[in-house]
């Protein structure tokens, strides 16, 4: 039995992914998958740099939620719908690419198709694609479009979600789309399948669109966790904000996609080593675990205990210097506590934990 249960183990390991990395098995968007959407109130994170710890606890949901569906049609591989637009979305290979996009006034085909993402996706990769293609606005502009699409994992770190939910196992994904956009009156002979004739804007200048799309990944889960995005008209030298806009992907919805086996192996794979994580500190009396470590604002704390007594939490830094003292005396077998560390200055502090007469401890760094 016990060796039935090291192969399994084992065996969940092996199938995992290397740690913050997206793989097109576990990242690819899947015709048929839903997934809840929620606006929020905007939130600016764009610092990037590893071991980040994001607090998005107090951001205010706007109770404007709505689902993200991707379907297939004759003429597309892959469609994203959400309010209103058509996202044309091509998967070739390990490879993500953007089609074009429709909504209740424009339609944009590129016949050259711009890469969103390259798989495998670690921390410090960059991939950079071009786009070029036609569209339509009102049915009364033709237009001509071109642009780049500049893609980097340029952050890790831990993400505490609205409700206070913490993942820490995050990558978060910058895509930067430049679009150029030539408009015309709309020819008779327009079409959007059609090379344009030059000379109808061959006198205009470009309209130039930048959009910064901020994603936040967490394994397990095949769609992003929280994102912004950000649009701005101009160049980079002069920019003039458009709009700003944040949504938060409810996790307990991806977890449950249909036969989405490989991010199901790597969210059991995360339980265990946490299960694993608190059996290391674990003393014959009592086991602990803190969360997240890296901790920038709040810091969990969970308390397991054979028996129902008195627990005793303090915080010191390496020095020796108390920080906190509870004591929690309802006498209790399990505990959940929330410490505030925001004040904390940044640096390495013992977490210690004594019930009966068992002590454990843990090192943790704040940010």
């Amino acid at each position: 039995m016990m060796k039935n249960i090291i192969l399994f183990v084992l065996g969940i390991f092996c199938l995992a992914p290397a740690r913050g990395q997206l793989r097109s098995e576990l990242n690819l968007p899947r015709v048929g998958d839903e997934l809840v959407k929620e606006q929020v109130i905007f939130c600016d994170a764009s610092e990037a740099g590893e071991n980040r710890t994001w607090d998005f606890g107090n951001v205010r949901l706007t109770n404007d939620a709505y689902i993200v569906h991707y379907f297939t049609r004759n003429d597309w591989k892959i469609i994203g719908a959400e309010k209103g637009k058509l996202s044309f979305l091509l998967i070739d290979g390990d490879s993500l690419l953007t089609s074009g996009y429709e909504t209740p006034v424009d339609l944009v085909k590129y016949r050259r198709q711009g890469l969103l993402l390259r798989f495998p996706l670690a921390y410090g990769a960059a991939s950079q694609g071009q786009f070029e293609g036609r569209g339509k606005h009102h049915d009364r502009l033709e237009s001509v479009v071109s642009g780049e699409i500049h893609t980097t994992a340029d952050a890790t770190g831990s993400l505490i979600l609205p409700g206070n939910d913490t993942l820490n196992s995050v990558i978060r994904v910058h895509i930067r789309k430049i679009d150029h956009a030539r408009y015309a009156p709309i020819s008779s002979d327009f079409s959007i399948d059609r090379p344009a004739d030059e000379n109808l804007f061959s006198a205009v200048d470009p309209e130039i669109i930048t959009t910064d799309t901020y994603q936040w990944y967490e394994e397990g889960y095949r769609y992003p966790v929280f994102e912004t995005i950000e649009t701005c008209r101009g160049d980079s030298i002069e920019k003039i904000p458009l709009s700003k806009s944040a949504y938060f992907y409810h996790p307990a919805e991806q977890a449950y996609l249909p036969e989405d086996t490989a991010n199901q192996v790597v969210l059991e794979r995360k339980q265990a080593a946490r299960k694993a994580k608190m059996l290391e500190k674990e003393s014959a009396f009592l086991s602990f675990g803190c969360f997240p470590n890296p901790v920038k604002d709040h810091l969990e704390i969970e308390i397991t205990l054979r028996k129902a007594v008195a627990v005793e939490i303090n915080i010191s830094d390496m020095h020796g210097k108390l920080y906190a003292h509870l004591q929690l005396k309802n006498h209790a077998t399990w505990y959940e506590e929330k410490i505030e560390m925001q004040a904390y200055p940044p640096g390495y502090y013992i977490v210690k934990i004594s019930a009966g007469n068992e002590t454990v401890s843990e090192k943790i760094l704040k940010n």
